[in-house]
């Protein structure tokens, strides 16, 4: 058996460059080497090349893709090139609702290896949109630049709280997924079974796997680290802790900090818009990775924020020419942070991201059931039920009300799948929790606009 030492050595030097550059024929590692190299461009540099970017998009988009040309094609390229900032603002903000209703007319085969992707519906809303080779590369580059900036290398022993299914794999892909991993020296635990016995579990997979880095949903390394701390387990401390899909509040941070014992680099992104921006151990904020993403702040009449207060946030993503995504209200608020960090990398600053909220479910064995398992459960395994909209609430330790809208058109599911989706809800909830599903007209959001696609009135 090797030495922890030697198959890092090994996961880095071979397995990790084999696997990109002869078994997937991706330009990731490329794509890495630019980014690493660019982050510490002057700001001007920085700002010529982004413009560079945005214009590229923009122009592509007005000339070719059917939504645009119908809305913004009047623009002349040569305004865009001059300014492309200021040509921003004259296309309209996209949302989701747009991309599922006009999914068709926004998008075009450009030759870059095009592939359908969709979100899991963490505003209650699942999407389906392209992305292509190019922008995959670039968002795993930047990705793998956030791990970078948090002290992860390619080949550091890396252990995954993590629970999408199609991100985990089943069957003969998870056994694949599995070896591939031991090869890379990373293992994934499942994020969506948190019951009191399954954490104990994780904790002694932690100890025995003594991670270098630690990575999870913002709602598991909380739930995990709470259990551990009033358990009184000993966990050996990684080095970076990363959080991502999900909001770290402040308290989730002090805690998760104060139980496993390492500093957080926490990390915001979306699966439509790949990871935007992250930490980078500063304490400033979180860089948006500019030459992937071009973030705006607005306010309500859609005008930029100043340093320090908060808008909703559009991102235009600058890589994928197959379905520009511009201007994208990706559903989440967030508060403009300075223009520059003293690390001294050129990218701007998010002071935080307000996030959704929305509520992890306690168990009445003790156990708890986060968030991410109904938005994938519901939102991705059923939504070619014609799952709409939705929203799981708690009534009680033992009582599941599942609230639908179905698409315009689609008819209600048969039994068994109505029979099946209560069955994988009582797989983490608990045999004895009571499930029941309402096909209902519309679910209301809150007082501030939010979709809440979690409540529950136990713990809330």
């Amino acid at each position: 058996m090797f030495s922890s030492g030697i198959r890092s050595l090994l996961a880095a030097r071979l397995v990790d460059p084999l696997y990109w550059r002869v078994l997937k024929r991706s330009d990731v590692l490329r794509r890495f080497g630019e980014f690493e190299r660019q982050q510490w461009d002057s700001a001007d540099e920085f700002r010529a090349r982004q413009d560079g970017l945005l214009a590229d998009v923009l122009i592509h988009a007005k000339n070719k893709i059917p939504y645009y040309v119908a809305r913004v094609g009047h623009i002349d390229d040569r305004d865009i090139r001059v300014d492309p900032r200021a040509c921003l603002s004259e296309f309209p903000t996209l949302t989701r609702d747009d991309l599922r209703a006009s999914l068709d007319q926004l998008w075009t085969d450009v030759g870059r290896g095009a592939y359908l992707n969709s979100t899991g519906g963490s505003t209650g809303v699942p999407v389906a949109f392209y992305q292509d080779r190019v922008y995959k590369d670039a968002a795993l580059a930047a990705t793998r630049l956030f791990y970078k900036w948090a002290g992860v290398r390619a080949g550091d022993r890396a252990l995954k709280l993590w629970g999408a299914g199609r991100d985990i794999g089943r069957g003969w892909q998870r056994l694949s997924r599995q070896a591939l991993e031991f090869a890379m020296n990373r293992r994934t635990l499942d994020a969506f079974m948190l019951g009191r016995d399954e954490m104990r579990s994780h904790a002694a997979a932690m100890a025995r796997f003594r991670p270098v880095a630690l990575e999870g949903y913002a709602d598991a390394l909380y739930e995990f680290a709470r259990f551990v701390e009033e358990e009184s387990i000993s966990v050996p401390a990684p080095r970076c802790i990363v959080s991502s899909a999900g909001t770290l509040h402040p308290h989730m941070r002090e805690l998760i900090a104060r139980a496993l014992g390492a500093p957080i680099y926490d990390r915001y992104g979306a699966r439509d818009v790949g990871n935007v921006a992250a930490e980078c151990g500063f304490g400033s904020g979180m860089h948006v990775h500019g030459e992937t993403s071009f973030v705006e702040i607005v306010d309500a009449e859609g005008n930029e924020v100043s340093e320090g207060e908060v808008g909703r946030l559009l991102v235009t993503n600058l890589r994928n020419h197959t379905m520009p995504l511009i201007r994208y209200e990706v559903g989440d608020d967030a508060e403009r942070g300075a223009s520059r960090c003293d690390c001294g990398r050129p990218y701007p600053l998010l002071a935080r991201v307000v996030g959704r909220t929305g509520s992890s479910f306690p168990t009445s064995e003790g156990g708890v059931v986060l968030p991410e398992f109904f938005i994938h459960v519901v939102g991705v395994e059923y939504r070619e039920h014609g799952v709409r909209k939705f929203q799981v609430v708690q009534e009680s330790l033992n009582e599941i009300v599942v609230k639908i809208v179905l698409d315009a058109g689609a008819d209600t599911p048969a039994a068994d799948v109505r029979v099946g989706l209560a069955a994988r809800i009582k797989e983490a909830m608990g045999e004895s929790c009571e499930v029941k599903i309402e096909f209902v007209d519309e679910i209301p959001p809150t007082a501030t606009g939010k979709h809440l696609y979690t409540v529950s009135k136990v713990r809330d």
